[in-house]
């Protein structure tokens, strides 16, 4: 009874310090990059350069984490935007808002594709949705010619700092709102904590995985719509490592690898801005490709290990 007693404040001190992790990273990496870059990182024009980089994978993050919450990965993200980047290009000499519709339809039938795949027959959705971004990066390949497609001049105005603030202050509050409150959202936690009991709750899991996809294919397709705008054009690599950066940005905003009922949206606002932050100030500070790669696997390994030994240890209290 008393070593019971023992272990509870214990418990919920690892709780409390697992909850307070992405914040205190968040800290600690603000902190220290703008030390480390003499104030440059807090600079007006570069909070916004952090933003605009950040922009696509706010969008992103903010649909895989209903998959990720359900246990499952979506390692086409990053093929999705590429494809409907280049759709978009493509459409766009025709019309602005047919280019917007055939981004988003090209999103949302990949993810269908998807979900049919890991939703109903059942494949493991690592596999499924790697195989599926070799596919769609073929057909980028075929597409683009190793080469680009141009956007329509009229899409650059669309390019507006204000624009994408609205869209994500909007896109946000919204996803968050039906994560939080949703029936599909306590869904998608339900299914994450346990199949077994999600199903014995009457959850149908094939339909739930699927909105999933659709919802992380259909979001995925508004990003690649707004990164051909910035970049203008739709290149072979056009998304490329998207979906890992994606896993370590929710990683490291304090999302469980494995998903589960304690899934908090705030994974996505906290994990992209620190992935934002460090890949800013590691151009700052003059790091090249290879060193930033390597530093940002160095940080996913130490924190996903970190984290991962707490959970465990908590479970065991």
């Amino acid at each position: 009874m008393e070593e019971t007693k023992t272990r509870q404040p214990e418990k919920k001190g690892l709780e409390l310090f697992i909850n307070l992790f992405p914040f205190i990273s968040l800290a600690v990496v603000i902190i220290g990059l703008a030390a480390a870059t003499g104030g440059g990182l807090l600079q007006t024009a570069n909070i916004r350069r952090i933003f605009e980089q950040s922009f696509a994978q706010m969008l992103v993050a903010g649909g895989v984490i209903f998959l990720m919450t359900q246990d499952c990965m979506d390692m086409s993200v990053g093929a999705i935007i590429g494809l409907s980047g280049a759709v978009a290009a493509y459409t766009s000499q025709v019309s602005i808002p047919l280019a917007l519709v055939a981004a988003l339809a090209a999103g949302l039938a990949v993810g269908l594709i998807n979900g049919l795949l890991n939703g109903i027959l059942g494949l493991n959705s690592m596999i499924c949705t790697l195989a599926m971004q070799f596919i769609l990066r073929g057909i980028l390949l075929i597409i683009c010619k190793s080469g680009s497609v141009g956007i329509a001049l009229e899409m650059y105005d669309l390019d507006s700092l204000n624009l994408k603030i609205v869209i994500c202050v909007v896109y946000l509050i919204v996803a968050w709102l039906f994560f939080q409150y949703h029936i599909y959202g306590k869904q998608c936690k339900a299914v994450g904590a346990g199949k077994v009991s999600a199903i014995q709750s009457g959850i149908n899991i094939k339909k739930t995985r699927m909105i999933g996809y659709i919802i992380s294919g259909t979001v995925s397709g508004l990003a690649g719509f707004f990164t051909v705008i910035r970049s203008g054009a739709a290149l072979y690599n056009t998304g490329n490592m998207v979906e890992i950066d994606t896993l370590i940005a929710l990683i490291l905003g304090g999302m469980a690898i494995n998903g589960g009922a304690n899934s908090k949206f705030r994974s996505v606002v906290i994990g992209v801005v620190i992935l934002g932050v460090l890949n800013n100030g590691m151009v700052l500070l003059g790091l090249g490709t290879y060193p930033q790669l390597i530093t940002k696997g160095l940080v996913f390994i130490l924190v996903l290990t970190l984290t991962f030994t707490l959970r465990t240890k908590m479970n065991r209290k």
